[in-house]
């Protein structure tokens, strides 16, 4: 009976541990759901702006990504915009540097052209001195064929096998001196000289 005794009672005592244990833990239970419960009145009620508070709080950081992301939206427009603005002057850039290209190609074209003309001009000029010389020699040597005998300047003049130039001595004499040397000339080498100075 001692026995039995003995184990109700150690049955008792644990059974006390276990009520003290289970009740400290009811206790910390209350204790948070008084709490939960308060909290949730002095949000409920706005007790000293609370509730603004942890609203505030809660969309402020819903706000602030919001923000952050339409800021970063915006970041991304303006930098493709900057991006589209650099293609677009590097496709000036392009364009200005093929016309430059094409303009100094131009001008070399135009410098050649412009050398060219300078030695045509340079070419005609020497033929135009040589002419004039030439013709001021024709004149001469009309002179002298003028003072000659018109049977000596006929026999001259016929052995020469350049009708131009036997033409262009006989135009710069008088007309009665060249009528005279021609009518001296042999009939043929006349009529030739006529010939080609009526196609003159």
């Amino acid at each position: 009976m001692a026995g039995y005794d003995r184990g109700i009672k150690q049955n008792v005592g644990n059974g006390t541990m276990m009520d003290t244990r289970g009740a400290s833990w009811l206790i910390i239970l209350v204790l948070l759901l008084f709490v939960v419960i308060a909290a949730g009145l002095l949000v409920f009620f706005n007790v000293g702006g609370i509730r603004d508070a942890v609203m505030g709080f809660l969309f402020s950081s819903k706000a602030g990504s919001n923000q952050q992301s339409e800021e970063s939206l915006k970041l991304q427009q303006e930098l493709k915009a900057l991006e589209d603005e650099k293609n677009r002057l590097k496709d000036f850039e392009n364009q200005l540097n093929t016309l430059k290209s094409q303009l100094e190609s131009r001008q070399q074209e135009l410098e050649q052209r412009e050398l060219k003309l300078q030695e045509r001009e340079k070419e005609i000029e020497e033929l135009q001195q040589k002419l004039s010389a030439q013709f001021e020699n024709i004149k001469d040597i009309a002179k002298l064929y003028e003072n000659m005998e018109g049977e000596q300047a006929a026999s001259i003049l016929s052995e020469m096998s350049d009708n131009q130039l036997v033409i262009q001595i006989l135009k710069n004499m008088s007309e009665e001196k060249s009528a005279e040397i021609l009518g001296l000339m042999d009939a043929k080498k006349a009529a030739d000289l006529t010939r080609q100075m009526a196609g003159q």
